[in-house]
Order: C-alpha cells, then sequence, then structure tokens
C-alpha cells in the first residue's frame, strides 16, 4: 500500500504480491464434470476443480494484457511464482498441521519504507492476516492480505487462491493477528482454498466476483472481524490495509513492508467516470457488480501489488467490520481509483460456506 504505485506495469491487474506467487500457465482445459466453484482439498483423490474460464469480455482493454498482471492489488510479487506443480494436473493435498505461534522472521531491504499519505498500523487488529509461502529461501513470504472472519476461516480475494486452476494449499500458511508479518501472532497450516462460483480468471481484465476463502486446518484463538451487512457508501470513509508495495518503483517481495499499513480512503459514487475506465486501459479493470470504488486522494495515496485481499474496514458502533477486500486498481498505483469486492453484496455465499 502507497501513494504514486505503479500497478499496471506488473503482470497481471490484481494488488498480490506479483513476484512471490507462481501462476499455472500451462493452457489446460478444465475436466468435464466441474462447475464454477472451485475447491482445492486435502482429500487426495480426484482432480482439483476449476474456475471455468470462459470467453473474455468486449471491455476495452488497449494494453491491458501486458499491464494487468500488476493491477490485481494481492497478486502483485506473487503472480510470478503462484502454482508450482499445478502444471501437472495432479490432485493437491494440503497437509494436516497444527495451529502454532511463530518466532520471528527474515527482514530484508525497503522494509521501512512507510506508505504515501498513510502509516504504520498502531491499533490492534486481530483478525488481520498475512497469507504466506516460501519463495527464495524466505519461508514467509508475504502473499496476500486476509481477514480471519471464523476461527478456521480466512477470507480474502479470489485472484489470491487461483488463476487457470487453484493454487495448492499445502504451499501456503497463514500469520493472523500481529502487525508484523515475519512474527507474532498465530501461525496455521491451510486445509482447503475456495473461490466464488462466478469468478473467473482473466488474463487481461477482471469482472468482478473477486471473493475467496481459506480454511484453516485448526481453529485459531483470535476474535475474528464481524462481516458488514451494509455496503460502504459515497462519501463513506473506509480504512484500507495491507502489507503491500509502498512506492511505484517497488517489485520485489524483499521490498514489501514488515510493519502493516493503512490509510483512509473516500468512497466514490460507482458511476464516477475515474471508476471505470483509464485512457490506457479502458474499463478492462473498471468497476463490476458486487465492487464499491474508492478515490486515491490527490493521486498520492493507495493501495499496490501485495495488498489484494487485505480488508478494507468501516467502524460501527464502534466496532471494526470487514466491508471489502482489496481487488484491483483501474489504474496505476495511487494514480487511479482502487475496487473493492463488497463483502455485503457476497454475505450469502460466505456464510454458506463456513456455515
Amino acid at each position: 500500500m502507497y501513494g504514486g504505485r505503479a500497478r499496471h506495469g506488473r503482470t497481471g491487474a490484481d494488488v498480490c504480491d506479483e513476484g512471490v506467487l507462481d501462476r499455472y500457465s500451462g493452457g489446460a482445459t478444465p475436466p468435464s464434470g466441474t462447475n464454477g466453484t472451485a475447491t482445492s482439498t486435502n482429500e487426495g483423490i480426484g482432480p482439483i476443480s476449476y474456475a471455468q474460464h470462459t470467453q473474455h469480455s468486449t471491455r476495452a482493454r488497449a494494453t491491458a494484457g501486458a499491464r494487468g498482471a500488476r493491477r490485481r492489488a494481492g497478486r502483485g510479487a506473487w503472480t510470478a511464482l503462484v502454482a508450482t506443480g499445478l502444471a501437472a494436473g495432479i490432485t493437491l493435498a494440503a497437509a494436516p498441521a497444527q495451529a502454532a505461534t511463530q518466532g520471528p522472521g527474515q527482514d530484508g531491504p525497503g522494509y521501512s519504507t512507510r506508505i504515501i499519505g498513510g502509516s504504520d498500523s498502531t491499533e490492534a487488529y486481530p483478525f488481520v492476516v498475512s497469507l504466506q509461502k516460501e519463495r527464495d529461501g524466505d519461508p514467509n513470504s508475504h502473499a496476500c492480505g486476509g481477514t480471519l472472519i471464523a476461527p478456521d476461516w480466512v477470507l480474502t480475494a479470489a485472484h489470491c487462491l487461483s488463476t487457470e486452476k487453484l493454487n495448492d494449499p499445502a504451499q501456503y500458511h497463514v500469520r493472523v493477528g500481529s502487525l508484523d508479518r515475519t512474527e507474532g501472532g498465530t501461525v496455521a497450516q491451510v486445509e482447503k482454498f475456495v473461490v466464488h462460483p462466478e469468478w473467473k480468471y482473466y488474463e487481461d481484465h477482471e469482472d468482478g466476483q473477486d471473493v475467496g476463502l481459506i480454511k484453516l486446518a485448526e481453529k485459531v484463538e483470535k476474535t475474528p472481524a464481524p462481516l458488514a451487512t451494509t455496503k460502504p457508501q459515497p462519501g463513506d470513509t473506509v480504512k484500507a490495509t495491507g502489507w503491500g508495495y509502498t512506492s511505484a518503483a517497488d517489485d520485489d517481495p524483499k521490498q514489501l513492508p514488515v510493519k502493516h499499513q493503512e490509510v483512509d480512503l473516500p468512497v466514490l459514487d460507482p458511476s464516477t467516470p475515474r471508476c471505470n475506465s483509464t485512457p490506457e486501459d479502458g474499463d478492462a479493470w473498471g468497476i463490476a457488480e458486487g465492487d464499491f470504488c474508492v478515490d486515491n486522494t490527490d493521486g498520492k495515496v493507495g493501495t499496490c501489488g501485495g495488498d489484494s485481499g487485505a480488508p478494507g474496514l468501516i467502524k460501527v458502533a464502534g466496532r471494526w467490520e470487514v466491508a471489502g477486500l482489496n481487488s484491483r486498481g483501474v489504474g496505476e498505483c495511487a494514480t487511479a481509483a482502487d475496487i473493492f469486492t463488497s463483502v455485503a453484496d457476497h454475505h450469502d455465499w460466505i456464510t454458506s460456506v463456513i456455515g
């Protein structure tokens, strides 16, 4: 998260950490009999399900295909790395493991940089989550943000969990309830990933429904965040949070901040032109049904790669509720509006999955 991010220049359009995840690119056709709901389990039998990959929409894309991969807020530095082993088309199983409190991780260069127009979080958020995996010798490299919404369920963006296929849950773990992504909180293993049945992965645009769930292998003793039941309205303020890049020039996961960042952003009317398109990419990454849009104040403040899946918070009756999931930017980091998936719009699906 920062002001002045360059989300286009990466290789996808979500705000995950693109250099951190390994994306499946084998071009395989989804197996027959799969439906739109993609889940990855530890059952050890049968093919992994796909989110159906259908024909691209007719949105104006300009150079979105080349630039878009960085637009997805959470894919950022992870997009180039998400699913080693998926190309073989094998069944993926998450090894059972107990949740455990972990010690400090490894620091790297660039961690002291703060978001432009934002700051290190000082208030405890027991529900904040860093989705992590091993990368380049770092066992706790940050992939995406998330929110604990039940003792054994984490809410995040679908693009953090899947491309043409679901990522292997066995490669991931989460750190819950720490403002430092390298230490503290509780570390838990992942049992399975679930993505919304209407979400579909596209290289060069986003059609919405960018919401997914992570089932943990064991319950954690942290306070979950309540789900918002009303959508933020124009003029409201949403607190964007995460561990995303703090400079437009950053593109290496080692440059992601260690300390959790936050910034207040105003909600825009969905008809606002900057919520819908840019001259460079048309409406490829604009607002869709089930989303809301926040402004990047003065073109200097906003979210970026590594912030995908992280919560947009609103305070209701003195408590924080998760109102949105960081999905993507309409344009370059902190120069265009940001798009969040609305939790209220997906409340029924979320609760139907977690029970």
